[in-house]
């Protein structure tokens, strides 16, 4: 994984909990749909106990609500490590850049905007912070030196 990469960690993860988001209130709103059905239907006669669909429903919110509660504590600690692998680059600059970037997730243009630069400044000073930001040492056993930055 590139330094990048790692960095990059928080967009996706960020946009998998909008997804997850969006699913339990699909989830809850198909629960209060399936709470107006009648739990039982009557064939020939006879009344038969369908199985609990409020049940189900509710089952599969709390097992995404666990999911989601469990990617929210991920990704607290991917940005408690990119905050402080942020903080080895030393220019205050940098340091921004990166923080805004990789931690609040702001556009590239939002970035510029906000600090006065043009978005090929920024992209340059982040060039320049990504070669000075200390690698964190990679899963796989390399060396994590941040040869490979992306």
């Amino acid at each position: 994984m590139t330094k990048k990469e790692y960095l990059f960690q928080t967009f996706t993860l960020h946009r998998l909990l909008k997804a997850k988001e969006t699913r339990i209130k699909d989830l809850r709103m198909m629960q209060e749909s399936v709470g107006n059905i009648a739990p039982s239907t009557t064939v020939g006669g006879k009344s038969r106990r369908n199985r609990d669909p409020m049940g189900d429903a509710v089952a599969k919110i709390l097992d995404l609500i666990s999911e989601y509660e469990s990617d929210c504590l991920r990704l607290l600690s991917i940005q408690e490590e990119i905050k402080a692998m942020v903080e080895t680059c030393g220019r205050d600059e940098y340091r921004l850049i990166l923080f805004e970037r990789y931690v609040n997730r702001k556009p590239w243009d939002d970035i510029a905007h906000d600090n006065g630069y043009s978005e090929k400044h920024v992209h340059k000073l982040h060039n320049a912070a990504l070669k000075l930001v200390k690698w964190i040492p990679d899963d796989n056993g390399g060396d994590g030196d941040g040869s490979s930055i992306g």
